[in-house]
């Protein structure tokens, strides 16, 4: 059966606090990667985590461009529905409640009945803004509150039509960022008036139906941008465009599990990044340039973070909507052509945060995989320049990069060394690959050499990748357990497998592959202690690994991602799937507590659809998948790059067998499958048992 889209409850993983992560996840009512989100605001006072899914509080409904607590978010607008004369201007003097259990919070419908006021609030999603329809239980008029902490104008167009411009400076880099929007109402507007800050537009009727679409662009954006079909057309074409991503996976036999874990873990993946181009009433894409603070011609995409994304969501796009995985790729592209870099952490200009260039990953699966042949030589550019010219306020780029190119390693005075250079390193790899696709024989001599670069930092003493200084020692005080300071958001002993390119020269480094098993065990044997010192408190992702008994195998956090599927290449395969399973069963639950850690934009409910799925692109950029174990009995995957689908089984999938005895594709055993093998085959048998193989596979 085909994902039933009303059965998906938005509000998985939103249980969350600065604290301690579920996900950190919000209820996003939207298109599939829609220019805007709308969330029912709870509280005004706990700054990025503004809804609380257990808090009966309903302040309103939160035009929001927010896709990370951390990251925070940027041109929001909160539209809360009154009856009663409000004379106070905080938010708590206007805000109800509303009974969670009889609320609708769907990818592509949202209502939530105000108990104070009596109006039932609807929503349903356009790419560029929303329809919402207001109904009130009794006689009193409608009043519409607006709020924003932004510098807000609003004019009237004519009695029906509101517009408004919200000016802010962005993060880091403090450009000028508006954004316009447009409200149209099905009755004249009767009055209008200011409530310190806000505006509160009053109506006749106890019923009000309106549209409401934003632009980065103009006023005149705004309103070609508005919706064109009423109420229940527009939920329809939005459920119809929800439905062509979710379709593409078809469970026909389920078996002895529950699937609503593995339908919200779909509808996450279609939601970053997110449009940030627009399309005039001529049909020509226009968007925003940061740089320039001018319109420029082209598709460009925001809010998504590359360190994340580039492991577990890109490769699953690539696989399953490779057109729109292109189209990424071509509005990434035009963020270089405009600031002479590629991005790293977009939301809406670049952060510049966390290690290395991993867009680089996502360019090179995607040039494995032939998905973009007309944008590879400029995007091989783009890597190239990227790589090799350092920003001076290190918001672009790779820092260090001189450094790196001189000593072969970012020295320990960087922020974050260690991780920078396994990340460069992998960068260069990527590099490597795509100049040897294009035939470009001495960039390709010389970065595939980079590539090496992690094995600088290995100490064959301690068996870590530690910092070292500018003259080749290590950093003294040494604990495998720190986190922080050397390693981003981990430490050594997860930081140390991040060689994704190149994992029998970690197996070398290591001693062999005896070594490298014994690592790998005794990392997810170990207990989950960790030491404060790189940040100097427990952060989140400390928490959540010291709380969930998966040993020093966060799989909270992007580091860790991997890991489990390294056993392939040790002398306990078999572990894999057993290792999956049990993170599947005991890391993820269908609720408010979801996911064992960060959601991140995609990438770990992208995790989790792999690992329900039995593959894994284990280091993209080469295309090749590594085997799992599946989460269903028979599971239909739609490959669009061949047009065909893939039938994967789980043969004997009971709930103790753990184990993946042998893998057939197309009767062929395997032991690892290519992506050009996956689109021309018919179907992937895994065969399960209690025990393992009594000899090694």
């Amino acid at each position: 059966m085909k994902t039933i889209l009303e059965t998906i409850d938005t509000r998985y993983g939103t249980d969350n606090s600065h604290s301690f992560s579920h996900g950190n996840t919000l209820p996003y009512t939207g298109t599939p990667f829609g220019m805007n989100y709308f969330v029912p605001q709870s509280s005004h006072t706990d700054g990025a985590w503004f809804f609380k899914p257990d808090l009966p509080i309903f302040q309103g409904i939160r035009l929001t461009h927010q896709p990370s607590p951390w990251i925070g978010d940027f041109s929001w607008l909160l539209l809360t529905p009154v009856t009663e004369k409000i004379s106070k201007p905080d938010i708590y003097h206007r805000q109800s409640s509303y009974r969670p259990d009889e609320s609708i919070f769907q990818p592509h419908y949202l209502k939530i009945h105000s108990n104070r006021y009596q109006v039932s609030t609807e929503l349903t999603p356009t790419t560029y803004g929303a329809c919402f329809r207001l109904t009130g239980q009794g006689a009193q008029p409608i009043s519409l509150i607006l709020h924003s902490e932004a510098q807000a104008h609003f004019r009237m167009l004519d009695a029906y039509t509101l517009l408004g411009c919200l000016k802010e400076e962005t993060n880091p880099a403090k450009q000028a960022l508006t954004m316009h929007v447009c409200l149209r109402f099905d009755q004249p507007i009767q009055a209008s008036h200011a409530l310190g800050e806000d505006l509160v537009l009053d109506f006749e009727q106890g019923q009000l139906q309106f549209v409401l679409a934003t632009s980065f662009i103009s006023e005149e954006q705004a309103v070609t941008n508005l919706p064109q079909a009423d109420f229940d057309r527009v939920k329809e074409q939005t459920k119809q465009a929800w439905e062509s991503y979710l379709h593409r996976f078809d469970v026909v036999e389920q078996g002895k599990v529950d699937r609503r874990m593995f339908d919200q873990t779909l509808y996450r993946l279609f939601l970053f990044p997110q449009t940030f181009y627009e399309i005039t009433p001529e049909g020509q894409e226009i968007h925003w340039d940061f740089t320039h603070q001018t319109v420029q011609p082209g598709k460009f995409y925001t809010n998504i973070g590359f360190w994340d994304g580039f492991r577990t969501n890109f490769p699953l796009l690539a696989l399953i909507a490779p057109d729109i995985y292109h189209d990424f790729l071509e509005g990434f592209l035009n963020f270089y052509k405009e600031t002479g870099f590629l991005p790293k952490w977009l939301a809406p200009d670049e952060r510049g945060m966390m290690p290395g260039t991993l867009i680089d990953g996502v360019i090179a699966d995607a040039t494995a995989k032939n998905l973009i042949p007309d944008l590879e030589k400029d995007l091989f550019q783009a890597m190239l320049e990227t790589a090799e010219k350092e920003d001076s306020s290190k918001r672009y780029g790779r820092q260090g990069a001189s450094d790196y190119q001189t000593l072969g390693y970012l020295p320990s005075d960087h922020h974050e060394s260690v991780s920078h250079t396994l990340d460069y390193s992998y960068s260069d790899f990527c590099i490597a690959s795509l100049a040897n696709k294009l035939q470009q024989e001495q960039v390709a001599q010389q970065y595939s050499q980079q590539s090496l670069n992690y094995q600088h930092l290995f100490d064959p003493e301690t068996g870590y990748m530690r910092a070292k200084d500018r003259n080749g020692q290590f950093r003294p005080d040494f604990s495998p357990y720190t986190w922080g300071r050397d390693y981003a958001e981990c430490s050594a002993i997860q930081n140390t497998f991040s060689v994704f390119h190149d994992i029998e020269g970690l197996k070398e480094l290591m001693g062999g592959q005896t070594a490298f098993t014994d690592y790998l065990t005794k990392l997810c044997q170990d207990q989950p202690f960790f030491d404060v010192t790189g940040y100097g408190y427990e952060i989140h992702e400390m928490s959540e690994m010291a709380t969930a008994h998966f040993g020093q195998l966060a799989i909270s956090n992007q580091p860790s991602f991997h890991i489990p599927y390294l056993f392939r290449y040790s002398d306990k395969p078999e572990y894999t799937s057993l290792l999956i399973k049990s993170l599947r069963e005991q890391g993820f639950r269908p609720g408010w507590q979801a996911f064992p850690g960060d959601e991140d934009n995609g990438s770990l409910s992208a995790w989790y659809i792999w690992s329900a799925i039995g593959l894994y692109p284990t280091c993209p950029g080469k295309p090749f998948y590594d085997l799992g174990i599946p989460l269903f009995n028979h599971l239909r995957l739609y490959l669009p790059q061949s047009q065909t689908w893939l039938d994967i089984y789980a043969r004997d999938n009971n709930p103790h067998f753990q184990f993946v005895t042998k893998t057939k594709l197309d009767g062929q055993a395997l032991q690892q499958i290519s992506h050009e093998e996956l689109l021309v085959a018919k179907r992937l048998d895994f065969h399960l048992s209690w025990l393992p193989n009594a000899s090694k596979e």
